[in-house]
């Protein structure tokens, strides 16, 4: 077997069966999203993302940067603060309404937000850095080759590996679903950009993501979260389930996760 550019393509694809959330799952997260991103621990760690950066000399006061799947613009606003311009994309109203108030109150005038999906968004120039940061937009091949076409410095990926939650995967098995978990597209990213003569680097980081919300928005999110929208006795079934271990009208799901990330320069 030889292990070529196809190869990787083909198991990329083969692999990707997972349905991709809608614009309207999105904009029902963005405030949730919002929130989750605003923490003390998501500020550092961005600011560590990019001071990072700074130090290997990827960006500086010159650069321009090009966020894929910006969400509600908090990665896009920090770079902001560092580089020359920092375009941001989404395809979900909501979250660029967040990222442009999120810009705003930092007083920034060197942001644009974009509303687009990645199949769909056309820019005249190519950008000294392309961040794909934790985004769903780079879900196959073509995807990442079009990343690779509109950066003319170095492109930064990061993306799920692992992550275990008990309470989701009780969630699938009560609603009848099976829980597949589908995290290898760093893995076929990192071959593919090998057999192109392209050698990343990847780094992981480990922790645990507490997520908290009203019973009545958990039933709202998970019955999203399951696509169990248009089944009643399903949605019936989460909704009765959060109730049982709601504490305080309150449902904690605690979730390990490791995610990896990708740093290349465009050759």
């Amino acid at each position: 077997m030889q292990l070529n550019t196809n190869y990787f393509e083909e198991l990329w694809l083969s692999d990707n069966q997972k349905k991709e959330p809608t614009v309207e799952f999105w904009n029902f997260r963005a405030e949730e999203y919002n929130l989750s991103s605003s923490t003390v621990d998501a500020q550092l760690n961005r600011l560590e993302k990019v001071q990072a950066l700074i130090d290997r000399g990827i960006i500086n006061a010159e650069s321009t940067v090009l966020d894929i799947g910006c969400g509600s613009g908090q990665f896009a606003v920090e770079l902001a603060k560092k580089t020359r311009k920092v375009v941001g994309l989404d395809f979900s109203d909501k979250m660029l309404s967040y990222a442009s108030a999120n810009a705003a109150a930092e007083g920034l005038k060197n942001t644009a937000f974009i509303h687009s999906d990645w199949d769909g968004f056309h820019y005249a120039e190519a950008f000294d850095l392309v961040i794909a940061s934790m985004s769903p937009a780079i879900h196959k091949p073509d995807h990442l080759y079009k990343m690779m076409k509109y950066s003319r410095g170095y492109c930064y990926l990061s993306s799920f590996v692992e992550r275990h939650s008990g309470l989701k995967e009780k969630l699938y098995r009560l609603t009848d679903q099976s829980y597949v978990r589908q995290f290898n597209k760093i893995n076929y990213i990192f071959n593919l950009l090998w057999t192109k003569g392209v050698f990343p680097e990847l780094t992981y980081e480990t922790g645990i993501h507490k997520r908290v919300f009203p019973l009545a928005k958990a039933q709202e999110i998970y019955t999203r979260e399951l696509s169990v929208l248009e089944s009643p006795k399903q949605a019936s079934r989460i909704h009765q389930y959060l109730e049982a271990v709601a504490e305080n009208e309150v449902v904690t799901e605690l979730l390990q996760q490791r995610k990896g990330e990708l740093i290349w320069k465009q050759s």
